[in-house]
Formats: C-alpha cells, sequence, structure tokens
C-alpha cells in the first residue's frame, strides 16, 4: 500500500507566492499532491485529528498538502523538504521502531494508531535559533519534536519555539548584519530540486559555485546538504563573512566559550595606543564637519581596544570569528545610506548602544549559533561538504573550463549602478578595522565592483535594446545623467559575468539567478513613475546572448518588513529567478532560442 503523508507547511508563510514554491518543491518528490485548505480532509484521508493538524500552522489559506508516491525515504525527505513544518505519516509499530532513535520523529498514539511526526531540517534550524534555550543539544531537537507534534518528550521536558519567526537568520545565517542576503530556505530549495539531474565532475561529485558570494548563504546551504561549493566576491569583508559562518559548522561551542573568556580579559588590559585605529576618510569628514571630533576619537579608541584585543588571541580560527564579531557590531553602530541621485553622497546614522553592548550581545548570539550548528549536525547525521571562498572577480573567474554542476547566485540589482547603493562605502569602517582593505583599495575595488557607480564605459557593444533606452533616457536627463554610463557598464559587466559562468559550468549544468524583475524611476515630488525597466526581459535576453537556454523563469514576491524601503512602498516587489542551463550542444545552436516573458 503506497504510504500517504500530510506535510504541514511552515506557519511562517505568508505570501501565496510562497505556498507555490512550497507546492513546486514538494511535486520534486512525490508523484501525487494535493492542497489541503481544509483540515477535515486529512483527518477523514489519514485518520490525523484536528488539533493536531492545526497546532501552530498558517491561519488563512494553504495548511499543507496531502502527498504520495514519494521518491524518497523519510530520512531523505527531511533532509530536502524546505517549506515544511512537520511531517505526519500513519505508521506501523515496525516503522516507529526503526525511526525511534532519531532525534527528530516523535510516535504519538490516538485512539490505538500511531501516528509520526518528523520534523525536517530547516525547520529545526529555524525553531532552535528561535528557542531561550542557551546550549540546545541532541535531547532539545526531541524535545522540539514533541513540542510541533502536541506531546511531551520522554524526559518530561517542554520546549516552546515561535513559529513565526523569519527565516533568514538561522544558526550561522545570523552572525552578520548584511543587506539583501540570500533566504537560505529559498535557496535550498532550488538546489534540492535539481540535484537528481545535475552533471558531476570527473569525480562524481556535485559542486557549487556562487560569484557573488555575498554573506555566504548559498555556499553554507550547499555543505550542509554534503556538497561541495567555491563562492568568490571583489570585496573581502563579504568573503571573511562567509569563511567565518563556514568555520562555525566545523568548531566546537566549547572552543568558542574558552575564547570569549580570553577576550574578555584581554579587552581590560589592552594597550589601545598601540596600532590605533582611524575612520575611512570619508567616514572622518563627516565628524568634522559635524565639529565632533572629540566624539570620533572616542569611537576609535573603543575599537582600537576591541581591535586589538582580538589581534592579541592565539587561536587562528576562534579570533576570526571575533573580528567578524566586531565588525558586525560596527555595522550596527554606525549605519551608512546611499542618498541622492549617484553623486556619493551617504547619510551616517550612529546608533544609541554602545560598541561594547554590541560586542557583548555578539558574543552571546555566537556561542547560541555554534551550538545550534553543532546540534542539527548532529542530529540529522549531516556530512559537511568542503567549501572554499576566493578573493576575486565574476567577470573574470579563477576556475578551469567545466567544472561546476551548479551556479546559485544572485548579482547587485540595477539601482546599485544607479548610485542608490554603494557596498563598499558602508563596509569601509569593518574593512579597515579587520585590516581587510586600505581607503585605496576600497576605492580601487568601487572601480571594478559590478553595479558601482565609478565603473563606467563609453560603448557597450552586444547589448539589448532595451539597455540603450535605458541609457539614452538616463542621459537626457538633467537629475539622472550621471548615472547612464555607471548604467551602461553594470549591464556589460553583467554580460561578462554571464560568460564566465556559461564557460566554468559543465555540459547540461544550471545557473540560478536571483535578480530584481524591474526597477522603476519616479519623479521626486509627487512619486510619478518617469521611467520602467524590465530587467527581467533584459536579462533573459542577455542570457541568451550569451549562449545560455532558459529553462524556466519564476516570479517570486517579496514580503517587504520594511514599507518606507523604496519611494512607492506599497507597491508589490517581485524578484525573478532564473534557471538556465549549459546545452550539451554546439553553444552556437543556442543563440536561436526565444523564450517570452511574461
Amino acid at each position: 500500500m503506497t504510504q500517504k503523508y500530510f506535510l504541514k507547511l511552515r506557519s511562517n508563510i505568508v505570501l501565496n507566492g510562497d505556498v507555490d514554491l512550497a507546492e513546486r518543491e514538494v511535486k520534486s518528490f512525490f508523484s501525487h499532491v494535493e492542497r489541503v485548505d481544509e483540515p477535515e480532509t486529512v483527518e477523514k484521508i489519514i485518520g490525523l485529528p484536528i488539533p493536531n493538524i492545526l497546532s501552530n500552522t498558517r491561519k488563512n489559506g494553504c495548511v499543507g498538502f496531502l502527498v504520495s508516491g514519494s521518491r524518497k525515504t523519510l530520512e531523505e525527505l527531511i533532509l530536502v523538504l524546505n517549506f515544511t513544518q512537520e511531517i505526519w505519516s500513519k505508521s506501523t509499530c515496525k516503522e516507529v521502531k526503526s525511526l525511534s532513535k532519531f532525534e527528530w520523529a516523535y510516535a504519538l498514539d490516538v485512539h490505538g494508531a500511531v501516528f509520526l511526526c518528523a520534523m525536517p531540517f530547516m525547520t529545526c534550524g529555524e525553531l532552535l535559533s528561535q528557542s531561550k534555550v542557551k546550549t540546545p543539544t541532541k535531547e532539545d531537537v526531541r524535545t522540539l519534536t514533541a513540542f510541533l507534534a502536541g506531546a511531551t518528550s520522554s524526559s518530561g521536558k517542554v520546549m516552546k519555539a515561535p513559529t513565526t519567526g523569519g527565516t533568514s537568520t538561522q544558526h550561522v545565517h545570523s552572525l552578520h548584519k548584511y543587506k539583501a542576503k540570500f533566504f537560505p530556505r529559498l535557496i535550498r530549495s532550488f538546489l534540492v530540486e535539481h540535484l537528481d539531474r545535475l552533471p558531476r565532475n570527473k569525480d562524481g561529485k556535485i559542486k557549487l559555485l556562487d560569484p557573488f558570494v555575498g554573506s555566504g548563504t548559498a555556499l553554507i546551504e550547499a555543505s550542509l546538504l554534503g556538497i561541495d561549493s567555491d563562492g568568490v566576491d571583489i570585496d573581502k569583508l563579504s568573503c571573511a563573512i562567509s569563511q567565518a559562518k563556514l568555520d562555525i559548522l566545523n568548531i566546537s561551542p566549547e572552543q568558542v566559550i574558552t575564547t570569549s573568556d580570553k577576550l574578555d580579559k584581554a579587552v581590560s588590559q589592552v594597550n589601545i595606543t598601540k596600532n590605533p585605529y582611524h575612520f575611512p576618510s570619508r567616514i572622518a569628514k563627516k565628524f568634522e564637519r559635524w565639529e565632533t571630533q572629540d566624539e570620533q576619537q572616542g569611537y576609535e579608541a573603543t575599537i582600537t581596544k576591541w581591535k586589538n584585543a582580538i589581534d592579541s588571541l592565539k587561536d587562528k580560527a576562534t579570533r576570526h570569528l571575533f573580528a567578524i564579531c566586531l565588525s558586525d557590531a560596527l555595522t550596527r553602530k554606525f549605519v551608512i545610506r546611499m542618498m541622492g541621485t549617484g553623486v556619493g553622497r551617504f547619510a551616517l546614522e550612529i546608533a544609541k548602544t554602545s560598541l561594547d553592548s554590541l560586542m557583548a550581545y555578539n558574543f552571546k548570539a555566537l556561542i547560541h549559533s555554534t551550538y545550534v550548528a553543532k546540534t542539527i549536525i548532529e542530529s540529522y547525521e549531516v556530512n559537511l561538504g568542503k567549501a572554499e571562498v576566493h578573493h576575486g572577480t565574476a567577470v573574470k573567474l579563477p576556475f578551469n573550463d567545466n567544472t561546476f554542476s551548479i551556479i546559485i547566485t544572485s548579482p547587485p540589482y540595477l539601482p546599485a549602478s544607479s548610485g542608490r547603493e554603494d557596498y563598499l562605502v558602508g563596509k569601509s569602517i569593518s574593512n579597515i578595522a579587520l585590516n581587510l582593505m586600505t581607503d585605496e583599495e576600497i576605492e580601487e575595488a568601487e572601480t571594478n565592483t559590478v553595479g558601482s557607480m565609478k565603473w563606467s564605459v563609453e560603448h557597450g557593444d552586444g547589448l539589448p535594446k532595451a539597455v540603450y533606452e535605458l541609457y539614452n533616457w538616463l542621459s537626457n536627463d538633467p537629475l539622472r545623467a550621471i548615472k547612464a554610463k555607471p548604467t551602461l557598464a553594470y549591464y556589460v559587466s553583467l554580460k561578462k559575468a554571464l560568460e564566465e559562468n556559461l564557460r566554468v559550468l559543465l555540459p547540461g549544468g544550471l545557473a540560478v539567478y536571483v535578480i530584481g524583475k524591474e526597477s522603476v524611476f519616479y519623479r521626486f515630488s509627487d512619486r510619478e513613475v518617469l521611467f520602467k525597466v524590465e530587467c527581467d526581459k533584459i536579462f533573459a535576453e542577455l542570457s541568451l546572448t550569451c549562449g545560455f537556454v532558459i529553462d524556466e523563469i519564476i516570479n517570486v514576491e517579496l514580503d517587504k518588513k520594511n514599507k518606507n524601503a523604496r519611494p512607492r512602498s506599497l507597491d508589490s516587489y517581485y524578484e525573478t529567478v532564473f534557471i538556465l542551463r549549459k546545452p550539451d550542444y554546439p553553444i552556437a545552436d543556442v543563440c536561436c532560442q526565444l523564450y517570452p516573458i511574461t
């Protein structure tokens, strides 16, 4: 008899589009999938009581899926289902006995019928991270599973965890504040969906690349799936953050605690006259303009204190982790926001919370994240994939042809090339504090960063017609003319990056690109739309020109947390996910492909 499962959706799924993504994922692993809007349907088909169906679930619309015809075992399903909060099935005593050794499985007796509740890996990582347990262990995973099942664990311990929290800050992903980071659930979902169809390298392995590695989300999720990966970024701080997150997966909490204790002692004894920290020149000018140089010197002394204390640590691995803690504290203390129409102006806001308080909080958060990472890795018996982070550029990758099975990435969006954001300015305080880059090196990197206002070209041959239309419109607008050449350069560099992606992919390999669907220019006075850039259509044409086949295009609506983040904040905002494929037939044949964009 075919096993039927009820897959309860995560209760933090808000948008209907995310339900569609969940259904897409589920259909990758089951031959029959039925949406469940009425809980009575589940009770009727598999006998699961209504209270268990409705506990900790979504309040409106679809609550999950009834599925059958699984292509994977339950032990495999808990690793690949990322939108599912609980996997329920009616089970035999034999099945329960074989799974009882796992912390993520809980058997529930309901009027003589035995039901098994299994908690997927992604859900465990999210919930354990949000729990108030400071040093979680494998036993806490069992307790958490019992909580979801509506029962009490055999130990009698009860642990409640909020089931409606965010999806991008679980365990190591919370290590450093990072603008526009990937959603781990989204990336992991697109990765697992395609695993069975990906080409393998000469060693028989699947290998992933993220050429715009950012804060390392894709590399972390690949490692947790046992997949080897490489990441590249032109920003050394991004590389450092990514490496630190990867390090946490392999380090013991006890080692972090020991180093934390040493750092507490070192910071009270450090010599702040040695190797004094100085703000980047552009930041220092702000204090000079405000006539608050005394305040500036106070901040610099505090940064020097922490910087020198961290540098004195002998353990290299944990020293690097606490350096990233300092970087995060600096990012939260000194908030930089780009302004204007692309002339490099920025606002500096200084948080009231002291740097010492931010560091104390980060110490506790780091220890907790380390415990969570260790616990989920052990509980789900994860064999970590190997990952390497490289300082470099996406337009000239340091890899041989035909190396990678899949690329998952998100390049800087078009607004970055319009001067609204300059990520390296925002990271300059940390880059200098961590001895990663000097003022001069930051300036040079800005000139070569995809999307930078300082990278401009006079001509962009072979680009889509819509790019030239955008260029001409910008050139003829007095307020935005400064953006025209950098925008042209953005598309020139994006095309080069796509060509490099095609080169390093194995034949039949996939490139999953997440981009902004559109970019809109407004009149400043009344927010009227002046010009709309259909970024998805431009990207589609670029992809085909470079030799890719477009397998699929998916529009994903975002649940905006900051309603004031954009000029027309009430508008719906979409990202577009492109599934591109490197053909295993001559590249010249690809350019004839047409793909409609709706």
